[in-house]
């Protein structure tokens, strides 16, 4: 019998297996082998993170290809999967756009058996957040989506609430449920990202970037972004721009 590298290998060399996710809209395909290197995935995946083709992505690790913030929590999932040998169905978490920005996706990870029953590698599926919940209808995504639109204003969140048409407690229950966090940290938290994007890609200024995510001033901008990032903005752009 084949190993299930052996087998693996024909499917990518095949093509049949990341085929198989080609032609569904809006969906990302990868697979991982049990030292977390990935070894496929279908198109909209490796263009999504920057590659043309199979080979370009094969072998590498999240930590290649993604900012930190996001890898830990990957690897402590995958690494999740492989011990419980079962999946982890509809995460929410942060993925990088095509732009580079992050935004909320929904991840369903499933482990791949070999023959004798060992966890041999895992494969999982990408959704954009809003494709999984219809913001037309799911209170939770239409109030994402007014803090992204405000996300330079002062944001109220009882009145984010209302306009969603909970109380702010079923709001932050929610949130809770679905984020893992509360409305605020994750209003800090978005902010704080979209101020890394700007220090790694343009040349504002500090106090530029800290009124343009909606930080009071330059201070409480460095307070929190250290919060998130373990780091003060000036470093973390010398370290991410290499200058």
């Amino acid at each position: 019998m084949l190993s299930l590298t052996a087998q693996l290998d024909n499917f990518r060399q095949g093509g049949e297996l990341h085929r198989l996710f080609e032609h569904i809209p809006n969906v990302m395909f990868f697979a991982k082998d049990r030292k977390r290197r990935l070894f496929l995935g279908n198109q909209r995946f490796l263009e999504h993170c920057g590659f043309k083709s199979i080979d370009d992505v094969k072998g590498k690790l999240d930590v290649d290809i993604f900012p930190k913030y996001m890898t830990d929590k990957f690897e402590a999932d995958d690494r999740t999967v492989f011990h419980t040998r079962k999946p982890l169905l509809n995460l929410v978490e942060l993925f990088p756009t095509r732009d580079r920005l992050p935004e909320w996706f929904i991840t369903n990870k499933y482990p791949i058996f070999e023959h004798r029953g060992k966890v041999a590698a895992i494969c999982g599926l990408i959704q954009p957040y809003e494709r999984v919940f219809d913001a037309d209808n799911d209170p939770v995504s239409k109030v994402v989506k007014l803090i992204k639109t405000r996300i330079a204003q002062t944001i109220n969140i009882p009145a984010l609430a209302t306009e969603a048409g909970l109380s702010q407690r079923h709001l932050e229950r929610l949130f809770k449920h679905r984020f893992g966090i509360s409305p605020r940290e994750y209003i800090l938290r978005l902010r704080a990202l979209i101020a890394a994007d700007l220090l790694k890609s343009t040349t504002k200024s500090i106090t530029e970037i800290a009124l343009e995510t909606g930080f009071y001033d330059h201070s409480s901008f460095t307070r929190q972004f250290k919060n998130h990032f373990g780091t003060l903005p000036l470093k973390y752009r010398k370290s991410a721009t290499g200058s």
